[in-house]
């Protein structure tokens, strides 16, 4: 006989609400894989609230192919957290002869205004990507697909996630190149060739991270997105690279020690007893 306490609790663990209490109610589940005609699938059309990442998923586009605006892509929604202030404070934009112009300066900016701006939207960007965003992935047979790219947190590997059950790793330094090509009714263009008119609505910004053996195809419908997209990816593999290469060379010791290491060494008191003067030699 059990109290009436835990007989409440014993029907609420089991399924039975409270209006059960008492009885000896039994809740079946019944799992199927069968598509049945009565039932009526819901298609999502919002986001998960509970999703933390940059970009939200394209959800309701058929095509998977989200808008992102230039404001969505360059805008932090929330004050950074010690951590992302860590890591920003860490990046430094690589060593380079000539730096790009960011796509938000203008005529007016000097070199000096357009280094900060490009400084400001590479670490703004390293932030999002390891966070994590939903990016549009031009596959090999031509089909879009809705694809998870984060940057890890040694900030030189990307990782991307194509809701497959899958996970990818692609280390920066393996990157042999990035371009931007132009996609219109099924034709490609270069970067500097210009569409035919009135094909604006039609024309698809793709940018391509190459690889040794594999090629990553990224799909935006803004010219300036594309182009922050293209520099900032370039800062990040160009910053892995020296990175690699910085670690290389410490890495390496000289085969043959330098000329003037006997003079660098400390004399033992044999030898300052020989190098001293010597004392003078008395008669017998």
């Amino acid at each position: 006989m059990l109290s009436p306490r835990l007989d409440w609790m014993l029907g609420c663990c089991s399924g039975a609400g409270c209006d059960s209490y008492g009885g000896q109610a039994e809740l079946q589940v019944h799992l199927s894989s069968d598509r049945s005609s009565q039932s009526k699938q819901h298609v999502l059309t919002r986001g998960d609230s509970f999703d933390i990442t940059f970009t939200p998923r394209s959800f309701g586009d058929p095509t998977g192919q989200h808008e992102i605006t230039l404001e969505s892509s360059t805008s932090r929604s929330g004050p950074l957290t010690p951590r992302q202030q860590n890591l920003r404070s860490q990046l430094e934009l690589p060593s380079l002869n000539t730096y790009p112009v960011p796509p938000n300066s203008g005529p007016e900016d000097t070199e000096e205004e357009r280094k900060g701006k490009l400084l400001q939207l590479y670490q703004e960007f390293a932030l999002d990507l390891h966070t994590g965003m939903y990016l549009t992935q031009l596959t090999s047979n031509r089909d879009y697909s809705d694809i998870h790219c984060q940057l890890m947190e040694d900030m030189t590997t990307l990782k991307l996630d194509q809701s497959n059950g899958r996970i990818i790793e692609f280390p920066l330094t393996n990157v042999s190149k990035v371009y931007r090509i132009v996609k219109n009714d099924d034709r490609w263009y270069t970067a500097g060739a210009s569409p035919p008119a009135g094909a604006n609505l039609n024309t698809e910004q793709i940018v391509v991270v190459e690889f040794m053996r594999r090629k990553l195809a990224f799909v935006f419908k803004e010219l300036q997105v594309s182009q922050r997209f293209l520099i900032c990816m370039e800062l990040l593999i160009r910053r892995a690279q020296q990175k690699q290469a910085k670690k290389a060379l410490r890495s390496l010791t000289p085969t043959f020690p330098p000329q003037n290491a006997q003079s660098r060494q400390c004399p033992t008191p044999r030898q300052v007893h020989e190098v001293g003067p010597k004392p003078p030699a008395t008669g017998r």
